[in-house]
């Protein structure tokens, strides 16, 4: 095989040329601390490294989610929490209303205070977020649920005129806090306050400010509605089914929260495990970077003296 001298030319710097781009590509390895700067450097571990990244925007999405559902149950038991509040001590002062020895009169400064626990009642069931939004609305969030309607007469009930009408509708917001799980982050108004269950489960057929304006009703004696055992017993139960009620709503929301809780460490432990996989796909191994870009130099000083000396070989330079 002949070789001429142009030949050798462009073989050595070719040669040359290869390892310079192997440096350049060294050290912007190094620079940027990445083994795979292009899906041509290793297409089978830029693919894991895409299929790896994917999941954990996916996983980083679920775990905002749970973040999000975690802050609105917290606003929503802490909103529970005062409606329970103010239940047991309506509970309190109707157990007590119950005794005989009473006198009308201070009946009726039961019932002034019972008064004052119902504004306190529909004020919880009006709570906002911190956005401004209803939180008893349902997904007509942007409406004052909970409103006294002045033209029901007493006894009040679900099926003959409540004392409070409800704006709201039944939806319930949820969210997606894992691939195969969405989650109830709210709690509708009628769930809560209007379709009061006993501790059996049955309807009492009377929502919470119905029960409470009946007691209020039966014990003040300026309202004209006479006291009776068979009212005050009714009365009584209603009040009772409510914080039986409310005991269960509150479970729920807690139950979620805990879920909440262990999903948001199997999350964390998840995005954790996507960085270390991720870390051994693409970073670079400083060490080895370190040794082949030693090697390189040595290689390219090497060539650059051989090409010199190759290419000043001419015959008359012996002659």
């Amino acid at each position: 095989m002949r070789l001429s001298t142009s030949q050798i030319f462009n073989s050595g710097t070719t040669g040359m040329q290869n390892l310079q781009y192997g440096l350049y590509k060294i050290q912007q390895q190094m620079s940027s601390g990445r083994r795979i700067l292009s899906p041509a450097d290793d297409p089978i571990g830029a693919t894991q490294a895409l299929q790896v990244t994917q999941s954990k925007g996916i996983n980083e999405q679920f775990l905002k989610n749970i973040g999000e559902a975690t802050s609105k149950l917290n606003l929503l038991d802490s909103t529970l929490s005062g409606v329970e509040q103010e239940l047991q001590v309506i509970l309190e002062r109707a157990v007590q209303a119950g005794n005989a020895s009473l006198s009308d009169e201070q009946r009726g400064m039961i019932a002034e205070e019972l008064r004052q626990r119902m504004s306190s009642l529909i004020s919880l069931g009006n709570t906002k977020d911190g956005t401004g939004l209803y939180i008893f609305a349902g997904f007509k969030s942007a409406t004052q649920p909970f409103q006294v309607d002045p033209g029901a007469t007493p006894p009040y009930s679900l099926a003959s005129g409540t004392h409070v009408g409800y704006s709201g509708d039944g939806g319930v917001e949820t969210l997606q806090v894992s691939g195969s799980r969405t989650i109830a982050t709210s709690e509708n108004g009628l769930g809560v306050f209007m379709q009061v269950r006993d501790a059996q489960g049955n309807p009492t057929g009377r929502s919470m400010f119905d029960s409470l304006q009946n007691m209020i009703d039966i014990l003040d004696p300026a309202s004209g509605i006479p006291f009776t055992t068979a009212a005050y017993e009714q009365a009584l139960g209603d009040t009772n089914a409510s914080v039986a009620h409310l005991s269960t709503v509150r479970a729920s929301v807690g139950a979620r929260l805990q879920s909440l809780d262990s999903m948001a460490t199997t999350a964390n432990d998840s995005d954790y495990l996507y960085k270390v996989r991720l870390s051994e796909l693409q970073d670079l191994d400083y060490y080895d970077a370190a040794s082949q870009l030693a090697q390189l130099q040595l290689q390219l000083e090497a060539a650059q003296l051989s090409f010199k000396q190759t290419s000043q070989l001419s015959l008359f330079n012996i002659l």
